[in-house]
């Protein structure tokens, strides 16, 4: 049976806790069965960044990187939005490793083969 996929696409930063909401919605997606990727985009895409979210806590949720590394080590697809990424001056050795600079199209492939979509 095919894994069911959504796709997950966040424009908010670390100080915004949609940011948290979206990471704990895909990592429960995955536990559920789900493949999940999630497209940063616009201020979002500060979060691909391994060390961009040291500080970042919204309770009751977890903090943001152990979100985003759960994430990822989980088998979560990370995108960034690679136009965005380069317009915020982002240094691509210093994002998550696996998560990919890509522009819109993986992301579109998934939603046009069918993925569920959430956006925050």
């Amino acid at each position: 049976m095919k894994k069911q996929k959504l796709v997950i696409v966040l424009k908010k930063g670390s100080n915004n806790d949609a940011s948290s909401v979206a990471f704990t919605i895909g990592n429960a997606a995955i536990a559920k069965g789900f493949e999940v990727g999630i497209f940063l985009t616009s201020d979002a895409v500060e979060l691909s960044r391994e060390n961009g979210t040291e500080y970042t806590h919204v309770p009751p949720f977890k903090k943001l990187k152990e979100l985003i590394v759960s994430f990822i080590s989980s088998g979560g697809t990370l995108w960034t939005c690679a136009p965005c990424f380069n317009n915020h001056g982002l240094d691509p050795e210093e994002a998550y490793d696996g998560c990919q600079v890509v522009g819109a199209g993986p992301m579109l492939d998934w939603i046009d083969s069918g993925a569920r979509t959430l956006s925050f």
